[in-house]
């Protein structure tokens, strides 16, 4: 058993009775969710996106380098006493059943469904599981 990660796609595709928690603004866990602030920088660094010229091959991974993100993102969760709180308690609850957490984001994006898994192994030295839940291999 083990604290696990999908997108929300895969959703309704997880194992019956499966846990999961959505992660993302307009979601509820917000504690867990990026920052009103980060989300629009992302936003406008898509915006601000030329093409290739810029080093990136798409705008979601500019914008994700260029604000730095996953350093953000990992400060806000470990500077919140609530954020640390829920992650430990869902990391708890996970030695006894899967649950995964959700967002909108596919494979092979950055995520910060990602960053709560290494924040949760770091911190909570908790089982993780970071292998790609995929229908098939249910």
């Amino acid at each position: 058993m083990a604290l696990r990660q999908t997108y929300l796609s895969l959703k309704n595709k997880l194992p019956a009775g499966a846990e999961y928690v959505l992660v993302m603004r307009g979601r509820g866990n917000y504690e867990l969710a990026p920052s009103a602030e980060l989300l629009a920088e992302i936003n406008r660094l898509k915006v601000e996106y030329r093409g290739p010229e810029d080093g990136f091959a798409t705008a979601y991974n500019f914008a994700w380098s260029k604000s730095d993100y996953a350093a953000r993102f990992r400060k806000q969760i470990l500077s919140n006493p609530k954020s640390l709180a829920r992650l430990a308690e869902l990391s708890a609850r996970a030695k006894d059943h899967d649950i995964f957490l959700i967002c909108y984001e596919a494979y092979g994006k950055p995520c910060h469904r990602y960053l709560l898994l290494r924040i949760a192994e770091g911190e909570f030295r908790d089982q993780v599981d970071r292998t790609p839940f995929h229908p098939s291999r249910a």
